[in-house]
């Protein structure tokens, strides 16, 4: 029951992701990648460990941020594929994350660490 009770809190905790995005200017934005691991999510690309094998532009930076626990990352990009609709673009590529100490809380005689997840991505916009 405890480890039941634990489980629910984590998955309560984990909540709503947040995401920043802000907008990207620069010279000579356009770029080309080799490829590298896809996920689609709601109609979005996420890449990681490589860029796309096409043509895009940068057009900005968005940061997902969520309570750490199950299910977390995919929260994240949910929400962040949610904003990258918003500002026009096709995709995402993972520019790294980290997770940070949020506090402890008491459940049911067990010490919970509440932990922060935070995943930055290049909001991406295909041309070709």
């Amino acid at each position: 029951m405890k480890k039941l009770a634990v489980l629910l809190l984590a998955a309560a905790l984990a909540g709503c992701a947040t995401v920043n995005y802000q907008p990207y200017e620069g010279k000579n934005n356009l770029h080309e990648g080799q490829g590298g691991t896809k996920v689609v999510i709601d109609g979005v690309d996420f890449w990681a460990n490589g860029a796309p094998p096409r043509k895009y532009t940068i057009i900005g930076v968005a940061d997902g941020e969520i309570g750490e626990g199950m299910g977390d990352t995919q929260a994240i990009r949910q929400a962040v594929a949610s904003e990258i609709k918003k500002q026009g673009g096709h995709g995402a590529i993972e520019m790294g994350g980290s997770s940070s100490f949020g506090g402890i809380m008491p459940v049911g005689g067990l010490m919970m660490a509440l932990n922060n997840k935070k995943i930055r991505y290049q909001v991406i916009k295909y041309v070709d």
